[in-house]
């Protein structure tokens, strides 16, 4: 009778026979495990399920052509830390792998009626990942729904933040949320789910049909008007000109100009810090009121300024008009230097006569600009930023307004 062969694992040493069983029971724990990091990872999704989110709506059928993501509206995935980083800009929907999502017209989306003020947010996960963070996001007031969704197209900051604490949410979460009430009509509402152990984030948009008000919120704050135009002051005059300056106002609605008046009488406005009154006569003074206009029409309290045009000169006859730095001047002679007459004190050639000692301005004549390097005696008069002052004793190098030696006349 014919023996039938042994079978091959039954001719292995007996003591091999253990080995092979850990190996093949090593190669499956293995694969077993990868599979499940892999699901575990995988699944680590969620959405937004109320107010019903964008993908929802695509996966209930209420928006049509939507791609893959019908299937699957706890996927759209991408890179974190919005906004800083994150989704490219016209892909903020659809984190660039569902571009379906990122197609944006006024009436391409249903909407979700809301209301502004206190809602509920739901979100559900398929699989409930550490979480540092939930943001939420809405369309400023003038956005434009016939282009892609971009960060200038969101308000700079989230409206409502949700700190995850690094931990694991429930498998549904709900956010009680303060949604804005100065606006309505068509919105986008993007919130964002930071992921606190990855780099990336869950990307969730809401189209909303916003109307104001909810009753269970506290009205918003009221607007800051403008502020009144700080340090105000004649910063420059001449016999026919006066130069006005003041400090930037500030408004929540943003500053549109400012309005100038004189005597009472607004003369003109502008959106600079600084205005010049021209085609004035000499030696005459005046009272101006500086007011800041915000982008709302409010008005600010006026600031006051009173400045004076310098006088006019008056050349006596046989004096030389006009300073020469090449000319040689004798003790006696008089010249005109920028419209003010100086008489030398001894001789000089090439001494500019609004910083040398060697020339004295006449008592009559206009009020000259101080110079460091000059002196002055008493009773001479100068202009320094905008004001006048007198020299009440010798002085030389002593800055007007902070010097004991100078007054203010003006």
């Amino acid at each position: 009778m014919m023996m039938m062969q042994q079978p091959m694992w039954d001719r292995l040493a007996p003591r091999a026979r253990p080995f092979k069983l850990v190996a093949m029971f090593g190669v499956t724990l293995f694969a077993l495990f990868c599979l499940l990091a892999f699901a575990g990872k995988a699944s680590a999704h969620g959405y937004i399920d109320s107010p019903a989110s964008r993908t929802v709506l695509c996966q209930q059928g209420v928006n049509k052509d939507c791609g893959a993501i019908q299937y699957e509206p706890q996927s759209v995935e991408g890179k974190g830390g919005f906004p800083a980083s994150g989704p490219a800009d016209g892909q903020i929907a659809g984190v660039g792998k569902y571009p379906e999502l990122d197609v944006q017209t006024a009436d391409r989306w249903k909407k979700v009626d809301l209301k502004g003020g206190e809602n509920n947010f739901t979100w559900k996960f398929t699989a409930n990942h550490a979480t540092k963070e939930w943001k939420y996001y809405i369309t400023k007031v003038g956005w434009d729904p016939n282009k892609p969704l971009t960060r200038a197209q969101l308000e700079s900051t989230p409206f409502c933040t949700v700190d995850g604490g690094n931990k694991q949410p429930s498998m549904t979460v709900t956010h009680k949320c303060n949604v804005p009430t100065d606006r309505t009509g068509y919105f986008l509402i993007l919130s964002v789910w930071e992921i606190a152990d990855t780099g990336n984030a869950f990307y969730q948009v809401i189209d909303v049909n916003l109307t104001q008000g909810s009753g269970t919120t506290p009205p918003p704050n009221p607007p800051v008007l403008p502020t009144v135009p700080a340090d105000a002051l004649c910063s420059g005059h001449t016999e026919n000109s006066i130069t006005l300056s003041w400090k930037a106002s500030t408004a929540s609605a943003g500053i549109k100009n400012y309005e100038v008046s004189r005597n009472g009488t607004v003369i003109g406005t502008t959106t600079q810090t600084t205005y010049t009154d021209s085609g004035l006569p000499a030696n005459t003074t005046y009272t101006y009121t500086m007011a800041a206009v915000d982008n709302a029409g409010n008005r600010s309290a006026s600031a006051s300024v009173t400045a004076s045009t310098l006088a006019a000169t008056t050349t006596p006859p046989g004096t030389d008009t006009t300073w020469d730095s090449a000319k040689v001047y004798l003790a006696g002679d008089k010249v005109i230097y920028n419209g003010v007459e100086y008489t030398a004190g001894w001789w000089t050639q090439g001494d500019r006569p609004d910083i040398s000692d060697v020339w004295k301005a006449a008592a009559a004549s206009s009020v000259q600009a101080w110079s460091s390097g000059k002196a002055y005696n008493g009773g001479d008069k100068v202009t320094y930023e905008g004001h006048t002052y007198q020299a009440q004793w010798w002085t030389k190098g002593e800055t007007p307004g902070q010097a004991g030696v100078w007054k203010l006349i003006s």
